[in-house]
């Protein structure tokens, strides 16, 4: 899913469930937030038809350790009120990409990939 995509899904999901109520409260700096951390999370993105181009750009921080990686810089640079908002969309947009949240020695696995494959198949048939 590209970074615009995750954007937009972000916002309807936020619109429907604000727990924070920052959205209510200052939507355009929430709406900035959401699209930079999309952004941040795909940045290694490199247009291709190649799909091992494509999903290779997740090994940069598709994972855990990169979710606290782009927690972290973008807390700081818009303060701690927004951590859970930019938390909460960085594991959103992982989980969308991977269906779940691996750690970044995942990667290293030789097989992660075909078995990635093969679970997104058996994900995308049902």
């Amino acid at each position: 899913m590209h970074s615009s995509e995750h954007f937009k899904k972000s916002l309807e999901r936020l619109e429907k469930n604000d727990p924070t109520q920052l959205y209510a409260a200052v939507p355009r700096i929430i709406e900035k937030i959401v699209e930079e951390v999309h952004k941040s999370l795909d940045q290694y993105f490199i247009p291709s038809d190649n799909s091992d181009n494509i999903l290779l750009h997740r090994e940069k921080l598709h994972h855990e350790e990169g979710i606290k990686k782009i927690t972290r810089e973008l807390t700081q640079q818009y303060g701690k009120a927004y951590r859970r908002v930019i938390e909460q969309e960085a594991r959103q947009h992982v989980l969308e990409d991977m269906f779940f949240i691996p750690k970044r020695a995942d990667y290293k696995d030789k097989t992660f990939w075909d078995r990635w494959k093969a679970q997104h198949e058996m994900t995308m048939s049902v």
